[in-house]
């Protein structure tokens, strides 16, 4: 044995060089992770641009559209306000913008002008909605594109609604641009619904008196808003939430994607007056190995050089440590080998039992050679079935009867065997199906060369069922074994064969299942129970 005090050179060689490699490796890193933050907030900031540029530009479309109405004296032809709006290309260009529309203000006894409006434009009798305590509506009377959705707002009171409301009521009395807080737009007519803006511009000639003749307004989905203006260039691993610090329960945007920990970061931005915050963190994947591949690179270099050093000091003294442990495995492949020889000679004696048993069960019921050897080709045939299944060369599963059933045709007719057993239908998968053959294989074995198989013996009778294993554990297989002797049998050995000894290791090491066995008078009573694989329990069959 190696004395512990020459293991202290290589250790105290081993700590010198992962301290040093550890102070390198964490300077890097930190660089590293500044550079990572740098590069985060860049990314971030940028995501940010990209919403209020996008809506920025909105904002030129609708001061666009003002100038339009204004023009015309607020009387457009949905035509000439179609062509227009073609031009700008909004699906494209400007994607994530719901359309343009126009809101007409007049008193609230005046709902008639609102529906003749309509129905010159678009051919259909609009619903002026909602009731309202306000002295003035403004009613969508003009929007485009005609989509579904967009038709199901015309004739919508805007002015009736406390946050629109103050966005008109602030538009008119700045004459810039203004911008609501979230709602819930009227054009949300499908099961995918979307948090929503507004914008509104007064048309010109309104004072504190006197309302606006109306109102050029965009209506934005929150989530195709934000989506159009990240897919405006190349993508940015970032996850987004944007809210109105107005009304920050309800988030404007929120791609509810898995984030990173760590790298996060938090801008208000003042947008078409009202106050936006956005929350910007890093996309969960992203590649922090690659990030810090400096500092891994060093932190590896480092732990191999002092795993190098503590292992060249060590190397001679490992040469007894390695010598014992040869040693230690020629004897473990010995043990194996006579393992290995046991076995072998056990399985061709249970091989020649076999055969033996299937030539006489075989030949009593034959009336020529032919038939017999028929009779004697068929078992064997089950039997080579039998040997695939405990090579591990089988199905991945298999039926506990059909397991049994080609045991019993090695020396058995197929009418005799379904006649001996008795029990559902059962689904073992690959490790348990392998074990239970093998336990089987040798119980059949006993019962042909000694038991209710053999010359002295009068049956078998094989039965089995499915219990619940309660406390959530899984069902348990409960099997009862019956074989019957002639009165004067001899009581089989006590269970310290070979064979029994592969019985108690399938059984407890492979099923973790228990046996026991009952030899009486009128022969032996084997109990066998074991629980199912959880990934078959569901293979069971259900009762009705």
């Amino acid at each position: 044995m190696i004395a512990r005090s020459s293991l202290l050179y290589p250790f105290l060689a081993f700590l010198i060089a992962i301290l040093i490699g550890g102070g390198m490796t964490w300077s890097v890193w930190l660089v590293e992770t500044q550079r990572a933050q740098t590069e985060f907030e860049r990314t971030a900031d940028l995501a940010i641009d990209r919403v209020v540029t996008r809506l920025e530009q909105h904002v030129v479309l609708l001061q666009s559209t003002r100038g339009l109405f204004v023009a015309q004296r607020g009387a457009v032809d949905r035509d000439v306000f179609g062509r227009f709006l073609t031009g700008v290309d909004l699906v494209n260009e400007l994607a994530g913008i719901q359309g343009i529309g126009f809101a007409r203000m007049v008193p609230v006894t005046s709902e008639k002008v609102i529906q003749d409006e309509v129905m010159t434009r678009y051919g259909i009798t609009a619903e002026v909605r909602p009731v309202t305590e306000q002295p003035w509506r403004a009613s969508i009377v003009l929007i485009e594109p005609a989509n579904d959705r967009n038709i199901a707002a015309l004739g919508f009171d805007m002015y009736a609604d406390a946050t629109r409301r103050s966005a008109m009521d602030r538009a008119v009395a700045s004459g810039q641009p203004q911008m609501s807080g979230p709602v819930h737009l009227v054009q949300e007519i499908t099961a995918e619904k979307q948090t929503g803006v507004l914008i509104y511009l007064a048309l010109p000639g309104a004072t504190s008196t006197t309302p606006a003749s109306g109102f050029v307004y965009a209506p934005f989905r929150g989530g195709d808003l934000v989506r159009a203006a990240l897919s405006s260039g190349p993508p940015l691993a970032v996850v987004l939430t944007v809210r109105d610090t107005g009304a920050p329960d309800q988030a404007i945007y929120d791609d509810g994607a898995e984030a990173a920990p760590g790298l996060t970061l938090t801008r208000s931005v003042e947008l078409v007056g009202r106050q936006w915050s956005f929350t910007v963190a890093e996309a969960a994947g992203s590649a922090i190995p690659r990030r810090h591949l400096g500092s891994i690179l060093i932190g590896l270099v480092s732990l191999l050089f002092a795993l190098a050093a503590g292992l060249a000091v060590r190397a001679r003294q490992h040469e007894v440590v390695q010598a014992q442990e040869v040693v230690a495995a020629a004897k473990r492949e010995a043990d194996y080998r006579e393992l290995l020889l046991q076995e072998m000679k056990h399985r061709i004696k249970n091989h020649i039992a076999r055969i033996q048993s299937i030539a006489r069960q075989s030949a009593r019921g034959a009336t020529d050679v032919k038939a017999f050897s028929e009779t004697f080709d068929a078992r064997l045939q089950a039997m080579a079935a039998v040997q695939e299944i405990l090579a591990g060369t089988a199905v991945a599963q298999a039926d506990v009867r059909a397991i049994l059933g080609k045991e019993l045709q090695q020396c058995l007719d197929t009418a005799e065997v379904e006649h001996l057993m008795d029990g559902p239908s059962v689904i073992l998968n690959e490790r348990q199906a392998h074990a239970f053959a093998l336990v089987a294989h040798e119980l059949v074995t006993n019962a042909m060369k000694y038991g209710g198989l053999s010359g002295l013996g009068r049956g078998l009778r094989i039965t089995w069922a499915v219990r619940p294993g309660g406390d959530g554990k899984p069902p348990v297989l409960a099997f009862d074994w019956q074989e019957q002797f002639t009165p004067d049998a001899d009581a089989p050995a006590s269970g310290v064969g070979f064979g029994s000894r592969l019985i108690d290791v399938s059984l407890k090491g492979e099923l973790s299942g228990t046996l026991t066995r009952d030899f009486h008078a009128q022969g032996l009573h084997i109990a066998l129970t074991f629980p199912l694989a959880s990934d078959m329990s569901d293979r069971l069959p259900r009762k009705a």
